[in-house]
């Protein structure tokens, strides 16, 4: 497991916060790859990777086996969830249902104030940092989801949308500045769509969109052997 880079007990004002802390970036390890699928963990090596007690890398494990990225080995400690073909398809599948509803949702029932805050998208994911750039991607789909004004679909579309970064980070972590630059291309042409609220443009885009990154991840899982 790769060396400790954070010490949350000094910096921390309480148990909560240091509990936050490990989460945190224990998460964010996960879903950047620092820790690859498959990964195995303990909780002491985790305590001393970021300078805690047990009872808050604990906690931390507890949650992010709820969210679906930790896996629990009975006497063995915890894995880092694989990532499987199965598994891939089938997220991308319940995205591309979610994000075309949320898209035609959108240009039947957002305002035109809605849809012309989506242009602060159009640029802001203009970096090479690949964490900024998973970010930036994840708040524009976000975006999306929330313009279709359904608390309900934004709900369920926001959950699939969060479990998406670690797959993002291993469609795009070989993109050249230009590759990236395509993708948020690939955004303002939607964000075009919408504005101009052209629903088979729309649909046919995210459609596109999604595919094409699927596919992106599927090749990646095929050269990092990350399935089981």
């Amino acid at each position: 497991m790769a060396g400790g880079r954070r010490s949350p007990s000094g910096a921390a004002g309480g148990g909560t916060l240091i509990r936050e802390v490990v989460h945190d970036g224990l998460r964010a390890d996960i879903l950047s790859c620092a820790l690859m699928p498959g990964s195995l963990l303990q909780e002491n090596d985790l305590a001393l990777r970021y300078g805690v007690s047990k009872s808050p890398v604990r906690d931390a494990l507890l949650r992010l086996e709820q969210q679906g990225l930790i896996e629990v080995l009975p006497r063995k400690g915890y894995r880092v969830r694989p990532v499987s073909v199965a598994d891939a398809a089938e997220m991308y599948e319940m995205r591309l249902l979610l994000e075309r509803a949320c898209v035609a949702r959108a240009i039947d029932h957002a305002d035109p104030a809605t849809l012309a805050a989506l242009d602060s998208y159009r640029d802001s994911g203009r970096t090479t940092d690949l964490p900024s750039w998973i970010a930036y991607n994840r708040a524009f789909h976000l975006a999306v989801a929330r313009a279709a004004g359904s608390a309900r679909l934004a709900r369920a579309a926001g959950q699939i949308i969060e479990e998406f970064d670690r797959l993002t980070y291993m469609s795009i972590v070989r993109f050249s500045t230009d590759g990236l630059a395509a993708l948020v291309a690939e955004h303002g042409a939607l964000i075009d769509a919408l504005q101009a609220r052209d629903r088979r443009r729309a649909q046919v885009l995210a459609r596109t969109h999604v595919e094409e990154a699927r596919d992106r991840l599927l090749d990646a899982i095929s050269r990092l052997a990350v399935v089981p």
